[in-house]
């Protein structure tokens, strides 16, 4: 059956999450939706109809990795991603090895749905256009290899301008040309104020660059650029988008200025070789800044000794008319010695710039040798009628090391594997590092096709797939993909590959470079590391406990009366040794959640009276700060079915986050209540009726754009978010240990009003009900 537009099989047991992908997701990106509602509907529509994507429950019963590996079996070719709230990392190998596109985690944020379906399209597009053709085109090489040429030229003329008010207009123009931008401007640190000042710009109606009266610079990524001394890349997407790059100006680790460039004139946005081109206009810059200045230096000392100095006390004549002879031995020492300072000064001079011409001469055999490997390179990639003749090239050319010493000595030097092909896919070059990742020897690695170097599926659909996208047009779904990435099995190691085109100018597949890494120490590492911090928290929870049941029996003077100063001290040991208590355990479940053995034992429990215990812990904490609890909670809420530790640890999160971002003399709100399903929308999570729990602060509320990375993971201090209390890994650990009842959290917040955490719990009734259906 034919299908005209591309076709999404969504393949899940749950109505609630069909219509969250269909209203959310899929329908406004103008897809054709099929719906399946078991494994074997999706089984027989997925070989019936061919879809471009399937989107598969992971957890449906008769679905996930068993229904994937029958699709494979029986040829089904179509982009598969699947979603789970319970995945694990071992399940999620799997799944790539079967062929999956994605394996999404979190189903419920639409975001991440949408952009996991762009992703999965892109690589189904690219990989229907693999297979037909093999005429490719090659014009990214070519136009690194002439930008490098023209910034070479660029920067050896700016070299010979040593006038500041011609040298700083040339480097404005040189970035506009070399980035293709509408506008740009260059700003110099002034070394008396330190202050960043713009002194030459070009606009968009401007012909040329020219220079400025000192304006102080008040772009804040430029200002970025000047501290952080890195590049600063900036995309505004409205209406219409702009793209502005900032490249520092570097001697050394000290910034000295940032040129920066904006809009480029076919309105793409910049670009990491922009980036690279204009921070080598930089390189050149300082030089010919530093020269500039030391000239205009000798000029004004040039212009000094131009001047007959005066004695600066001379000595009256005679009335006789005559001269004394003191008084002119005073003048003669006088100009001996303004003499002599000035030859010093000369000498000085004669040295700086003897040293920058050193530089010079340095830096411009520095730049020789660049262009001579890349003219090294291009001849071994560019097509040989670049020299005039047809010349047909050997179907496995192989290149001996002694033939290029420079660049066999480079890949040599490289850690990571590399491999270079051609354009019929044989392989050119090859390291030591490839062979060993790859188990094969160099000598035997030269001149294979690339695609079967490595037994791995993933390795050869991966290229075929780059290949695919390089010859797909400018604006066609696709063309994005500059390089693509695949992990790897190669002998019980974990390795990842990435596989980068070389193209011509002229639109030709000229071949491709290869990067291999053997990542497997780096997940042994990573998992010693948990291992060590799992066991640490373990061995300290013990002396910790210690201190607080001591604590306590000083507190119930059970060894006699406390003063009030001691028992002030005793409360603030306790409160502080709960805080050092927490953090440990929020060190244990990080590295439960990262190995996928965060256990939970759920029971019907009663959330107000849990509630009511963790306020009671904390209720010296709201004293210091005079804040005031309000609740809203009714008397006949069901039991929750919940694992009482776990929620214990989540309330005491958000309710110490709660307490650190309100102002003294606030108000800490927390409602508990029963919603439907229809109620709860998209954080039903499948739940008829969910136990709904609410904790407001009355801090300054979270802005939008620092909504997203309230959840994540962060050790030591969290990036500051304003509106935001809790640091660290706290509320990460409160969302695994929500997830992992089968809940949701969410946040909705507010400027200037304050934040309010929101989760789900099932309820125990509702269990017990399942209980007694089956």
């Amino acid at each position: 059956m034919a299908i005209s537009r591309e076709t999404v099989l969504i393949a899940h047991d749950r109505r609630d999450y069909i219509e969250f992908l269909m209203t959310r997701v899929l329908t406004p990106q103008g897809l054709t939706i099929l719906i399946a509602q078991n494994g074997e509907q999706a089984q027989r529509k997925a070989l019936d109809m061919s879809p471009d994507l399937i989107i598969l429950n992971a957890d449906m019963a008769d679905g996930g990795l068993p229904l994937l590996k029958r699709l494979r079996e029986q040829r089904c070719s179509s982009a598969v991603i699947l979603v789970t709230r319970q995945g694990s990392l071992e399940d999620a190998v799997q799944a790539m090895h079967l062929g999956a596109q994605d394996y999404v985690t979190r189903p419920d944020d639409a975001e991440t749905m949408r952009r996991a379906v762009h992703r999965a399209l892109a690589h189904r597009r690219a990989e229907r256009r693999a297979m037909p053709s093999t005429a490719f085109t090659d014009r990214q090489v070519e136009r690194q290899i002439h930008d490098m040429r023209v910034l070479s030229a660029m920067g050896r003329r700016m070299l010979s301008v040593l006038e500041w008010e011609k040298l700083l207009p040339r480097i404005v123009d040189a970035a506009v040309y070399l980035t293709a931008a509408s506008e740009s401007s260059l700003a110099l640190v002034n070394e008396a104020t330190g202050d960043l000042h713009v002194l030459a710009a070009k606009s968009a109606t401007e012909e040329q660059a020219h220079c400025l009266q000192p304006q102080p610079e008040v772009n804040a990524s430029a200002m970025q650029a000047l501290n952080s001394g890195q590049p600063v890349l900036v995309h505004n997407h409205g209406e219409p988008s702009r793209s502005y790059l900032h490249v520092p100006i570097k001697v050394g680790d000290i910034v000295i200025g940032v040129i920066s460039t904006g809009q480029k004139v076919e309105g793409l946005p910049f670009d990491d070789h922009d980036v690279s081109l204009l921070t080598g206009l930089a390189d050149y810059a300082v030089v010919a800044i530093h020269n500039s200045r030391a000239y205009q230096v000798m000029e004004e000392q040039a212009r000094q000794r131009a001047i007959p100095p005066s004695p600066p006390h001379p000595t009256p004549a005679p009335e006789t008319g005559e001269i004394s002879p003191s008084a002119l031995l005073q003048v003669l020492q006088t100009q001996g010695q303004e003499i002599r300072n000035t030859m010093r000064s000369a000498t000085r001079l004669a040295q700086e710039l003897r040293q920058q011409v050193a530089i010079v001469e340095s830096l411009t055999t520095y730049l020789d040798a660049q262009e001579q490997t890349i003219e090294r390179l291009a001849s071994h990639l560019l097509p040989a009628e670049k020299a005039g003749t047809e010349e047909k090239i050997p179907e496995a050319p192989a290149v001996e090391p002694q033939s290029d010493a420079l660049l066999h000595d480079v890949l040599e030097c490289l850690s990571d594997g590399v491999l270079i092909s051609d354009a019929s896919d044989r392989v050119l070059l090859a390291n030591s590092a490839a062979a060993r990742i790859l188990h094969q020897p160099a000598g035997q690695l030269v001149g294979q096709p690339l695609p079967v170097v490595c037994t791995d599926p993933r390795w050869s659909k991966t290229y075929l797939i780059l290949k695919a996208a390089a010859r797909l047009g400018a604006e066609e779904p696709g063309s994005e993909i500059e390089a693509v990435e695949t992990p790897l099995t190669i002998d019980e190691h974990t390795v990842q590959a990435m596989f980068a085109p070389l193209l011509h100018a002229q639109g030709e597949w000229q071949g491709a470079v290869t990067i291999l890494r053997d990542v497997s120490g780096e997940r042994d590492d990573r998992r010693s590391r948990d291992k060590f911090i799992a066991t640490i928290s373990h061995d300290l929870q013990t002396p910790m406990t210690a201190i607080m049941g001591y604590a306590d029996l000083l507190l119930e003077q059970s060894v006699g009366p406390l003063t009030e100063t001691q028992n002030h001290f005793l409360q603030r040991i306790k409160v502080n040794t709960k805080r050092m208590v927490n953090l440990l355990r929020d060190l244990i479940g990080v590295a439960a959640i990262d190995s996928g053995k965060l256990g939970i034992s759920p029971e019907p429990t009663d959330i107000p009276s849990l509630l009511d215990e963790v306020l009671a812990e904390i209720q010296a904490q709201l004293a210091d700060k005079d804040l005031t609890i309000e609740r809203s909670i009714p008397d006949d809420l069901p039991l929750a079915l919940a694992d009482p530790s776990g929620v214990q640890h989540v309330l005491t999160h958000l309710l110490s986050n709660a307490y650190k971002c309100s102002a003294v003399g606030g108000r800490i709100g927390v409602s508990v209540e029963v919603r439907t399903a229809d109620e709860l929308g998209s954080h039903a999570g499948g739940m008829e009726r969910a136990l709904v729990i609410a904790v407001t602060d009355s801090g300054g509320g979270i802005a939008p754009e620092d909504q997203a990375s309230v959840f994540a993971r962060h050790y030591g201090e969290r990036p500051s978010v304003p509106g935001l209390g809790e640091t660290g890994v706290g509320l990460s650990i409160a969302k695994g240990l929500i997830e992992a009842h089968g809940g949701q959290i969410w946040l909705e917040s507010q400027m200037g009003h304050g934040t309010t955490f929101t989760f789900t719990l099932p309820l125990a009734e509702a269990d017990s009900a399942s209980t007694e259906q089956s």
